[in-house]
């Protein structure tokens, strides 16, 4: 059910736009030309991109306006795995809807969205980690091959954020 990976051409060509549109018109474009790369590259139907700001992430871009506004904050001071994630810099891909329930307090708006899987990336820098990109699908949806896709966007937004 995995979408196939991009070969590395198409995967530069994006990550070459996506640094051109963040040195012409900022962050905000950056966000959106992520969205549009990882949609491409990876495939998906939901997409945020968290910031970490002491113990929550800050909704700072999302691909449904409705359902997970930008500006959002999400606490993760009793969020175990999560925290993990974010201490350890490593990503995780929640294959299926068990996972998805196991890891997501909001389990149910993502199954209503039609997902059931979610790939979390850390954002991180010299400093750390500075947040979360994550990706939701239809169960069985991401492979790790697609984490290695979308780490280098993840270091755009760190070097963004820096």
């Amino acid at each position: 059910m995995n979408q196939p990976v991009p070969d590395t051409r198409k995967c530069l060509e994006h990550f070459a736009c996506a640094t051109e549109m963040w040195r012409r018109e900022g962050t905000g474009a950056l966000y959106r030309e992520i969205e549009r790369a990882m949609d491409d590259l990876v495939g998906h139907k939901l997409l945020t991109i968290l910031k970490l700001e002491e113990s929550r992430l800050h909704r700072m871009h999302t691909s449904d306006l409705a359902r997970y506004p930008v500006g959002g904050y999400k606490d993760i001071t009793h969020d175990r795995w999560l925290t993990a994630m974010l201490r350890d810099g490593t990503p995780i891909i929640s294959a299926d809807a068990d996972a998805v329930r196991a890891r997501f307090y909001d389990h149910e708006t993502i199954f209503a969205l039609g997902c059931g899987a979610a790939m979390n990336i850390p954002i991180v820098g010299p400093r750390g980690t500075l947040g979360s990109l994550n990706l939701l699908h239809q169960p069985g949806w991401f492979a790790p091959e697609h984490v290695r896709v979308a780490r280098p966007f993840a270091l755009l937004l760190a070097l963004a954020w820096s």
